[in-house]
């Protein structure tokens, strides 16, 4: 199975360090959470991860090859990326964007096997009935949805995701996040996911990463990572912790005036 890996990156964009020393390792069957307040480096993090904005120093290892040295195709048939903005103005059909997905696999046409894929990747995300819609006309939940599904018709054995439920309601975000932990547990897919909702995070990461300024104020479960003391510090928020139904609770308040003096 196969590792996506940074070591000790770091990266200054118009002046500012937005990447300061970071390491982090996503291996088989796993699901990091990423999480940090805007502008902690998250989205800088996963594009480096992803080889598409090299770092000035440190690099990304991707099965023990520098990401740097691999070309497109190779590097497409490893990871897969669920942007966190899908594009406006894109009159291609939902089928066809997902086919999109296996083209580091295909020659000039797809196969009877990359649409097959395809119709049961649409089946398993409730996408079929969208089918021969174009993106354009999709809500911005439904191309999120559609964008995931792309990715995962790649079949590669890492997939990394920058906020990837944004757009989506709850319903929808418990259904990707359930789904994207099924493929962690059963197929041993590798998982990076860039995201905001902390509870959301505890709930289906095996480890969470926090970020803040671009450092990597925490790493590890859910309990050790997300504190009273790391959530305050980096949010300037208070929190409480609570359980409901076996899932995590995380509660931000607003702090009072002699916690901020």
């Amino acid at each position: 199975m196969s590792t996506l890996e940074a070591q000790n990156l770091r990266q200054v964009l118009n002046g500012t360090t937005v990447l300061d020393g970071i390491s982090l390792r996503v291996g088989p069957g796993e699901i990091v959470g990423l999480v940090g307040p805007n502008g902690a480096g998250k989205s800088t993090l996963v594009r480096a991860m992803l080889g598409q904005a090299p770092p000035e120093s440190g690099r990304v290892m991707l099965d023990g090859r520098d990401i740097g040295g691999m070309s497109a195709r190779e590097r497409s048939r490893l990871v897969a990326y669920v942007p966190q903005r899908t594009p406006d103005g894109f009159p291609v059909s939902v089928f066809d964007t997902c086919l999109l997905g296996r083209t580091p696999y295909m020659g000039m046409s797809p196969g009877a096997h990359d649409i097959a894929l395809v119709e049961r990747m649409l089946e398993k995300l409730n996408l079929s009935k969208l089918a021969f819609r174009t993106l354009d006309g999709l809500s911005g939940g439904e191309r999120q949805r559609v964008i995931l599904a792309r990715a995962l018709s790649q079949q590669t054995p890492l997939i990394v995701l920058d906020e990837p439920t944004s757009a989506l309601d709850i319903g929808n975000q418990l259904f990707t996040l359930r789904f994207l932990a099924a493929q962690a547990r059963e197929r041993g897919v590798g998982i990076l996911v860039a995201i905001h909702d902390l509870a959301l995070a505890a709930r289906f990461s095996t480890r969470i990463v926090l970020l803040h300024k671009g450092k990597l104020i925490a790493e590890g479960p859910w309990r050790h990572a997300l504190t009273r003391e790391t959530i305050r510090a980096t949010y300037g928020v208070n929190a409480e912790f609570g359980e409901l139904n076996g899932a995590p609770v995380i509660a931000p308040f607003e702090m009072e005036r002699s916690d901020v003096a």
